[in-house]
């Protein structure tokens, strides 16, 4: 549990908040951990440039604390004890924070409501993701001991299933809770996932009707807005259809992307003078070789401008497959139209177009195949 609180803290720690406002509260928030030995404890303000110290103490012989600060507005907060982290709503001027120190996390927070619906949310989001981690361990162990196709495909099936009711479920506490603060760390948990961006814009214009504006929910909609703006120079998203183009072969005939369709394709950017693209061509040719006869193929996009290098390394790294490229290195329009700024990088499609994942590395590769294409293969039949 503790080191599941310290991924969770870690991750909000990347969109956090400052608090400000013309009217000030004092609080008192009274801490009582049963089992807890005596220890220093501090109360940490979570900011959006910084993690602001609010006060210190030490807790007596029977894990008895008391805290105090002055909040602006409900916020977000982490309190630590020792070795253990939990995070706190501040949200009225008495708390009274019950709890045992070998289930910590496990707390009350009487005159704190939003503390309540955080510690609800929180046991979900814990439970949920460590069920999805056991689930990726299974599908991880089932691939290295080539297990039957159809048991893999069921494994990723019940994995994007429970991710799918994940999602939903943090969008219903976005949706409904009280509190400002835990709307917003429930949503953050969204952030990392593309496909969820219309949603957190949806989000984030409806916070002006739930809550009094405030610096909390203007932070938020600033961060949506750069999450938008960067989506509009970074390419394609997962769940949408791949731009097509066309390109010249080694051999200068066209190729257009489009030509693939009804095939799952991989589209690899690289270029010969990439060293990392080279040493990753090994685990491509591997995967091309083991699942070319599963209705999967590739389509190698070099940003190389001198054609014999480009010709060099695809001989010695035996890349069997069509190989395309406008010679213009960097300038290449095609790498411009889906955001590629770093190589290696590609983007798979399934049969219909659209983009199922990107940038797969290594082991990671041959996983996601596996699992996607035999997952389709179990449809037709």
């Amino acid at each position: 549990m503790k080191n599941n609180y310290h991924y969770i803290i870690g991750l909000f720690a990347l969109l956090s908040f400052a608090s400000c406002s013309s009217e000030e509260h004092f609080f008192n928030l009274q801490g009582s951990v049963k089992g807890m030995p005596p220890q220093s404890v501090v109360l940490e303000e979570l900011g959006f440039n910084e993690t602001k110290l609010i006060d210190s103490t030490t807790s007596d012989k029977d894990g008895k604390f008391s805290l105090k600060g002055i909040y602006g507005e409900p916020g977000l907060y982490r309190l630590k004890m020792g070795p253990q982290e939990i995070l706190v709503v501040i949200d009225g001027e008495k708390i009274n924070l019950k709890s045992d120190w070998a289930h910590v996390a496990d707390y009350t927070a009487d005159g704190s409501p939003g503390s309540g619906s955080l510690v609800a949310f929180m046991k979900q989001y814990i439970n949920a993701n460590e069920e999805m981690l056991a689930l990726e361990m299974v599908a991880d162990s089932l691939n290295a001991t080539s297990a039957p196709d159809s048991v893999i495909a069921m494994v990723q099936a019940d994995l994007d299933s429970r991710s799918k009711a994940f999602r939903a479920y943090v969008r219903q506490v976005s949706d409904t809770t009280k509190s400002l603060p835990v709307a917003i760390y429930a949503v953050s948990k969204l952030l990392s996932d593309n496909s969820e961006l219309e949603y957190m814009k949806t989000f984030a214009a409806g916070l002006s009707k739930r809550f009094a504006d405030n610096q909390l929910s203007t932070e938020f909609k600033d961060k949506v807005r750069e999450l938008a703006s960067q989506e509009k120079t970074s390419g394609p998203r997962i769940g949408t259809t791949a731009p097509d183009f066309t390109l010249a072969s080694l051999d200068g005939k066209q190729i257009a992307l489009s030509t693939f369709r009804g095939k799952f394709v991989l589209i690899d950017f690289w270029a010969s003078w990439c060293p990392p693209c080279r040493a990753e061509n090994p685990n491509v040719v591997a995967a091309y070789e083991k699942f070319r006869a599963k209705n999967f193929t590739i389509l190698g996009v070099s940003l190389d401008k001198d054609k014999d290098k480009w010709q060099e390394a695809v001989t010695k790294d035996k890349l069997a497959w069509n190989q395309v490229s406008d010679l213009q290195g960097w300038e290449s329009t095609v790498a411009a139209l889906y955001g590629v700024q770093s190589i290696p990088a590609n983007f798979l499609l399934d049969p219909a177009g659209k983009i199922i994942a990107t940038d797969l590395r290594g082991d990671e590769l041959e996983r996601v195949l596996a699992a996607k294409l035999n997952a389709e293969n179990l449809v037709q039949k």
